[in-house]
């Protein structure tokens, strides 16, 4: 029966309909709360839903409690990186690695490093990345792989609008100006609480 509404929460996703899903999914964790499959396909509904704001508080929680579950979910963890470590480029980059070595044929894990690559502006390795995922022996089911073909499209089609065969690294301009963001410090904290 798990199984069974992970799928039918997934084919509501495939249909755009992430209301749906998430009924499907929430009620896949009521029936086993200890397997992180439905917590994660609740975060892939609340994601989906949010499209172009920020990730919400409800996929956020919904991703750890799957890792809360299983510690060793590398799809929770891929997912962690890209959606809310997005401003923080070396620990996302660092969770990504750590995810791919512990599940190298991991078609999900593949996509988020593929997106990593592509907000970078890296398309070719974007394609690169998706184009091993799919080509490798994955085992993911059809609306991930849906997904997976979807993204290699769009990075296709940016990538052969590039001039530049590699574009620069916009890693260390990125740093450079987060240095220039507000940041309170413990001190500043404390003493705003004892005034």
């Amino acid at each position: 029966m798990y199984n069974e509404l992970l799928e039918k929460g997934y084919a509501c996703l495939r249909r755009g309909d992430p209301d749906a899903a998430r009924a499907r999914f929430q009620h896949a964790i009521t029936t086993d709360p200890q397997r992180p499959q439905g917590y994660f396909g609740l975060a892939q509904a609340y994601l989906e839903q949010e499209l172009e704001r920020q990730p919400s508080e409800e996929a956020y929680q919904a991703l750890l409690k799957a890792l809360e579950v299983d510690p060793t979910y590398v799809s929770a963890r891929a997912y962690l990186a890209i959606e809310f470590k997005r401003y923080d480029l070396d620990k996302a980059q660092q969770a990504l690695d750590q995810a791919l070595h512990d599940e190298p044929t991991n078609l999900l894990v593949h996509i988020k490093y593929a997106e990593y690559y592509y907000r970078l502006g890296f398309y070719h390795r974007s394609v690169e990345m998706l184009e091993k995922g799919l080509h490798g022996p994955h085992g993911a089911n059809e609306h991930v792989v849906t997904m997976a073909r979807q993204f290699l499209s769009k990075a296709k089609q940016k990538s052969s609008t590039i001039i530049l065969r590699q574009p620069p690294d916009p890693r260390p301009i990125l740093h450079f100006f987060a240095r220039f963001l507000p940041h309170r410090s413990k001190k500043k904290q404390s003493l705003a609480r004892s005034s």
